[in-house]
């Protein structure tokens, strides 16, 4: 007679048994604590650099909006020489030493100066860079749940690996009595050793996935959480949020519409620059007192650039002595009369404008289609929490009745592990089924620009 290789195989699943009980009891790890350590994951401390960076320069365009002050200075020197007349008659003259020092000041004065404009544009960059820093907490938030999750049912399915394989272990003894006792063919066996391979196939598959999910929960977080334990469950009852108010979140704060409204925004400013050099002259106006042992005063102001600037130049040395006081005032500027190229700028910034608009639009129409299509994914998934919910009153029902044939005679204790594992494959697909449930509720709530 063949003999069977279950003792081997009973040998691995006791040694499968003592790894599982040598781990069965490590520290916990709830998903609150795992939520708890979202800020040193990379990703979030990526995005969260950038925001910093965004205020910094910020600050920076703020503190631009005051006045710039900047000092200079010059000085020359001129050796001693001679000069010679027609007549013959030599002069000579003196060495000269001379400079000036001097300060000037400038401030953005008008809505349209560069320093206006630097700070406008700051502020978007900083709303970019905070709605990327929210994104990046959601899609953490959301990849620890997967991964935590993931474990949760990863440990599930080696404790129903660990129970069928027992179970198929019985089954094949029984299977290879029956044959020494004539009542089993060797395709009976065959298939219950099959059967127990099968069996140590899927516990060896759910422990790899077990250290897959821990694997990956610890690059997510950036840190080695060793071999912990999940015990945190899926919600039992989800509520699904106001489809409404999910889609006016999405339309006005997904990251995406921030991006497009930040581009229109830039556009906009662009066209108006462009009006503006059609339509004001290059003008400067410029007021200036002194020119004595004093010094000058003078003040600029650009109407085209929107700066308003001041001086003061002091003379030194021999420059000093000389001249004297007197108010200056001068304009100049000038005006494009005719100007294709200018013409061709402002109509590509009109396109320009035209074209970030329906950016704008696509933008906001994909964020309520992604919600919209989500939230219908959450309803399907709900309802398959449901049917799985069903399944496992079911499966209770079976193993009543089995435990009923038991008791009464006309059933075996291989008919009531059979249905007590079949009941714990449903709880297990209704663990499934809310998990998928609950990590769709949270991509619908991302989708929305995360829960509030």
């Amino acid at each position: 007679m063949k003999r069977s290789p279950s003792p081997h195989l009973l040998t691995l699943a006791l040694v499968l048994g003592v790894t599982h009980a040598q781990t069965a009891a490590p520290p916990d790890l709830t998903l609150e604590q795992a939520y708890a350590q979202l800020a040193q994951a990379p990703s979030v401390i990526r995005a969260a650099l950038s925001v910093q960076v965004a205020q910094q320069n910020l600050q920076a365009a703020r503190a631009a909006l005051g006045l710039t002050v900047s000092v200079n200075g010059s000085a020359s020197y001129a050796g001693p020489t001679s000069t010679t007349a027609s007549d013959g008659t030599t002069t000579a003259v003196s060495s000269t030493l001379s400079g000036t020092a001097g300060a000037n000041v400038s401030l953005g004065l008008l809505p349209w100066s560069s320093s206006q404009s630097s700070l406008r544009a700051s502020e978007r960059s900083l709303a970019l860079a905070q709605a990327t820093l929210r994104d990046a907490n959601l899609s953490t938030h959301l990849n620890v749940a997967q991964a935590y999750f993931s474990a949760v049912l990863a440990t599930q399915d080696i404790t129903l690996a660990g129970r069928t394989l027992e179970l198929r272990q019985r089954q094949l003894t029984v299977a290879q009595t029956q044959q020494a006792a004539g009542n089993a063919t060797a395709e009976t066996v065959l298939n219950a050793q099959t059967a127990v391979q099968t069996a140590t196939s899927s516990l060896t598959q759910a422990q790899a996935s077990l250290d897959s999910a821990r694997r990956t929960l610890d690059a997510t977080l950036g840190s080695a959480l060793g071999g912990v334990s999940f015990s945190t469950l899926p919600d039992a009852i989800l509520t699904l949020p106001d489809l409404t108010a999910l889609v006016a979140r999405a339309r006005a704060s997904s990251s995406d519409v921030i991006s497009a409204q930040n581009a229109l925004a830039s556009a906009q400013e662009a066209l108006e620059d462009d009006q503006r050099d059609a339509r004001l002259p290059d003008l400067t106006a410029n007021v200036g007192y002194g020119g004595g042992a004093a010094g000058t005063v003078s003040a600029t102001l650009n109407v085209k650039q929107g700066t308003l600037g001041g001086s003061y130049s002091l003379p030194l040395g021999d420059r000093a002595s000389s001249g004297g006081n007197r108010l200056t005032a001068s304009v100049s500027g000038s005006y494009v009369v005719y100007s294709p190229a200018q013409q061709a700028a402002l109509s590509a910034a009109q396109a320009s404008v035209t074209q970030a608009g329906l950016s704008l639009t696509v933008a906001q129409q994909n964020a309520e289609l992604d919600v919209r299509s989500r939230y219908v994914t959450v309803q399907t998934n709900l309802s398959a929490v449901q049917t799985r919910a069903a399944q496992v009153q079911a499966a209770q029902l079976a193993v009543q009745t089995a435990q009923a044939r038991l008791d009464a005679g006309t059933g075996t204790a291989d008919d009531l592990a059979a249905a007590t594992l079949s009941l714990a494959q449903a709880e297990r697909d209704l663990l499934s089924a809310r998990v998928t449930a609950q990590l769709s509720l949270t991509q619908l709530l991302n989708a929305a620009g995360g829960p509030q």
